[in-house]
């Protein structure tokens, strides 16, 4: 394997690990959030979504993730509400999705590059 090759692979490892790291600091707030405003109901993954995108910037995660996460049988509610419900939402947690994810997203990145030196030490041993 070339240095482009190797290069591209780490790329690759250390972008979906940013990725796989953003999706559980989002899924963790919208949890706080479910348990502040919804302590006796579990919201749906549709509802997750969205208020995933208010906060995050139009940012999605998997949906795989949506549904083992908020996908429950019989969990249903009314559709019709959705928007407003993430309007309300969003603009009462803004301030504080905004201080978390700054804190988050720096420990993502000390992270990642903690990550990415791993991986070329493996590469580099595994070349010797």
């Amino acid at each position: 394997m070339n240095k482009a090759e190797q290069a591209g692979k780490i790329g690759g490892l250390v972008g979906g690990f940013k990725r796989r790291e953003r999706q559980k600091f989002l899924v963790i707030f919208i949890k706080l959030v479910e348990m502040e405003e919804f302590p006796d109901l579990k919201l749906t993954s549709c509802l997750a979504k969205k208020l995933i995108a208010a906060f995050s910037g139009c940012k999605s995660i998997s949906n795989d993730v949506l549904i083992k996460e908020f996908g429950k049988p019989g969990n249903k509610i009314k559709q019709q509400n959705l928007d407003d419900i993430v309007l309300v939402l969003t603009e009462r947690y803004s301030e504080t999705y905004k201080s978390l994810w700054n804190d988050a997203k720096k420990k993502i990145e000390d992270d990642a590059n903690e990550y990415k030196r791993q991986k070329i030490q493996e590469m580099r041993t595994s070349i010797s």
